[in-house]
């Protein structure tokens, strides 16, 4: 039986076996309440818009340039409030698509499964985690010459908004611009201030042209 603080997952993985094995393990912790799995993201959107969830755990498959909006999409929509990466993909482009599209920690698939409980259970209090032997790749992202806030912090979209705030548009005007609306519009800039550890749009546009992301 599991109890109102049980941590609600949601796995999306397309391999059946990996995905009904995992299930299966992490249902035995009672900390855990699985609320479901799927082989790809349409159908994992529609069952979470009746069924929310704390976290999803998802293969970086599904991390396409066709699909980089993935995260930032059922996050606006409130399906979930973690989006954590499970996968065997080590290459820094993938680790890299994979954060720019704001998930909240990357963990490889072949770490014991007492690792990924801990990674669970410390990514839904607030940390960002990703697997030990990822860390040189993390380094070397926030060090590498090219522009580190545009490729690792902020997402495409992100920087729309912050152009637009930075020209002194309001909430409602921005999105009307991006043909989004204003509490996506606010979502959105919620998502910036933390990334950039400002609390205002002033801060924001003074960190903004610090990194040169902002003219």
């Amino acid at each position: 039986m599991k109890n109102e603080n049980s941590i609600r997952i949601f796995l999306i993985d397309n391999h059946a076996l990996f995905r009904k094995g995992l299930k299966a393990i992490l249902a035995d912790y009672p900390n855990f309440d699985i609320i479901g799995d799927s082989s790809n993201y349409l159908q994992a959107e529609s069952i979470l818009q009746e069924n929310p969830v704390d976290m999803i755990l998802i293969d970086t498959d599904f991390y396409t340039i066709k699909n980089n909006e993935f995260s930032e999409n059922f996050l606006n929509k409130n399906l979930t409030k973690k989006i954590v990466a499970l996968t065997f993909a080590k290459s820094k482009l993938e680790f890299l698509n994979a954060i720019k599209s704001g998930i909240h920690g990357y963990i490889l698939k072949d770490e014991e499964i007492e690792y990924l409980i801990v990674c669970i259970e410390k990514i839904h209090s607030g940390r960002f985690i990703v697997s030990e032997s990822m860390v040189d790749k993390l380094v070397e992202l926030l060090i590498q010459k090219s522009e580190f806030p545009i490729n690792f912090l902020i997402s495409d979209r992100e920087l729309e908004v912050l152009n637009l705030i930075q020209n002194g548009y309001s909430n409602s005007q921005i999105g009307k611009h991006l043909f989004l609306s204003e509490n996506t519009i606010k979502t959105h800039i919620k998502h910036i201030y933390k990334k950039m550890s400002v609390s205002n749009r002033r801060e924001a546009i003074e960190k903004g042209i610090l990194w040169g992301i902002l003219k």
